[in-house]
């Protein structure tokens, strides 16, 4: 008998994108599989988020989506769902106690949204244990097993294994983290498991030393500004990469998992991965042999073996066809399901999460309503707001009063998220700068929005005396990525996004 192993490293920031295969080379066969014996679904990484911004083009992710993509999953086959990684807790700067509490609520709402979608179990990850009496309270109040082997927090030491039955297959849940060199040491035997999955937390140096155990399967997460990754093999184990801050869900179809002899990947993801790598180096090989014949300094007989050599992989690359599934042996096909902008949301699972916005609302404009910004050094201008410039600027205020910078506060409040603090800075002008905003100071409303101040800096010295003040005429993108990053405004091009606020009465003279 051989193990499913499967492991999950935490941790993963914004990713670049995986390389596209061009239109004309896209896969046009498809491998077709049956309706899985078993499935396995993993989510990873969330970092306690339970929606996206909501900011991009087509935000990924948000755990009502996740509730509703995984009943129809289940729908199709037995289905194991676990989660491992940072789940509970993100990285962020928090605002003191009062944002801590906050966290707090949220951790929990994240709790009881996968105690009700059914978690089989579930392994912390490092930003986790660094709030320790955070995560044993979510402990006492998960309904599934939280493991980590070995691994203690003061006085309480976490479970390291747990069994369940899956479509009459035992399966072996088992925990671990990094940061513990005897981890291997405290697994738990395989007993009469057929299926073995170990959810874990660690780094590519651990994931070297896991993948050489007797396994079938490891799962990874938590390799910074990595998109998730298809199935690879290392030491007869198939490896692969998942998501992060619930973007997605990593599933693995199992068919025939009682059977003998070595899984076989059938992975679509594989497929089209492998044809992808393939059409880089076709065009990669191309612009060479295309540059070097220009240069004409390199021998005829090098460039007619790289000419062989391109055209063996144009003919290797025509020749790939989906493969068959097989009749007999086990199989597993593994995919990365992006839970995409337009998928239903879950609708109960929607309710806890506007409920909880309007707690956290509540909660921190009472909490915060003394927060005061830091104040102005002596002799520099401090924040007045953008109606203080309409009397000398009438046509860049009219303006700006349509764009969606004038309107970016509204956004907030109809979702009741004005006074969320990883929301609001990007919403007012002055966030937390001196003699600016702070959640819940906006100086009488003058600073909603983000307005003229963000871009050109605190204008009370140039409303007190325009001819001799000054104020910034151009914008450093660095101020801009603050909030147009990866994350918030995915479309972002600085020179494109300039372009467009440069109109007449408003940095361009009028046609």
């Amino acid at each position: 008998m051989r193990w499913v192993l499967i492991l999950v490293l935490a941790g993963c920031g914004r990713c670049e994108p995986e390389p596209t295969v061009a239109a004309e080379t896209m896969p046009t066969d498809a491998i077709e599989l049956p309706t899985p014996d078993l499935r396995l679904v993993f989510l990873t990484d969330v970092k306690g988020y339970l929606e996206p911004c909501g900011c991009t083009s087509a935000p990924l992710g948000g755990i009502d989506r996740m509730r509703h993509r995984l009943r129809q999953l289940e729908s199709e086959a037995p289905t194991l769902f676990a989660a491992a990684g940072d789940l509970f807790f993100g990285n962020e700067s928090h605002a003191g106690p009062a944002s801590l509490e906050a966290d707090q609520w949220q951790a929990e709402t994240l709790v009881r949204i996968l105690d009700e979608a059914g978690l089989d179990a579930a392994t912390p990850g490092a930003l986790d244990a660094a709030r320790p009496d955070a995560l044993l309270a979510l402990v006492e109040l998960a309904r599934f097993p939280i493991l980590a082997s070995g691994w203690t927090l003061g006085e309480h030491g976490f479970d390291a294994a747990t069994t369940t039955e899956l479509g009459g297959v035992r399966v072996q849940i088992v925990g671990i983290t990094d940061g513990l060199p005897s981890a291997e040491a405290n697994i738990p035997s395989a007993e009469d498991a057929a299926l073995r999955v170990l959810l874990a937390r660690g780094d590519r140096r651990d994931a070297r030393a896991w993948s050489e155990l007797d396994a079938d399967f490891l799962v990874l997460g938590g390799i910074d500004r990595e998109e998730p990754a298809p199935p690879s093999e290392r030491h007869a184990t198939w490896t692969l990469q998942g998501g992060r801050q619930g973007q997605g869900l990593l599933v693995v179809d199992l068919y025939r998992p009682r059977a003998e002899g070595a899984w076989q990947d059938l992975s679509q993801w594989t497929l089209d991965a492998r044809r992808t790598a393939l059409d880089a180096q076709i065009d990669e090989l191309e612009t060479q042999l295309e540059r070097w014949r220009a240069e004409g300094e390199h021998d005829e007989s090098d460039l007619q073996r790289q000419a062989r050599r391109l055209e063996s992989l144009r003919s290797e690359r025509r020749s790939m066809r989906a493969p068959a599934f097989p009749e007999t042996g086990r199989v597993f096909a593994a995919r990365w399901e992006p839970l995409e902008h337009d998928l239903p949301g879950d609708p109960a699972t929607r309710r806890i999460l506007e409920t909880l916005d309007v707690r956290i609302n509540d909660h921190n404009r009472e909490a915060f309503a003394d927060r005061q910004p830091p104040p102005v050094s002596e002799g520099q201008p401090h924040y007045v707001g953008s109606d203080a410039c309409a009397g000398c600027h009438a046509e860049a205020h009219a303006w700006w009063r349509s764009h969606p910078h004038g309107r970016a506060y509204a956004t907030l409040e109809t979702r009741n998220k004005q006074f969320h603090l990883g929301c609001v800075g990007c919403h007012v002008t002055g966030y937390e700068r001196p003699g600016g905003s702070t959640v819940t100071h906006l100086l009488d409303g003058a600073l909603r929005d983000v307005g003229c101040e963000v871009c050109h800096g605190a204008g009370s010295a140039h409303v007190a005396s325009p001819g001799t003040s000054d104020i910034a005429r151009e914008t450093d993108e660095r101020l801009c990525i603050a909030c147009h990053n990866e994350e918030h405004s995915d479309l972002f091009q600085y020179e494109a996004y300039r372009a467009t606020l440069l109109v007449p009465g408003h940095g361009r003279p009028a046609d």
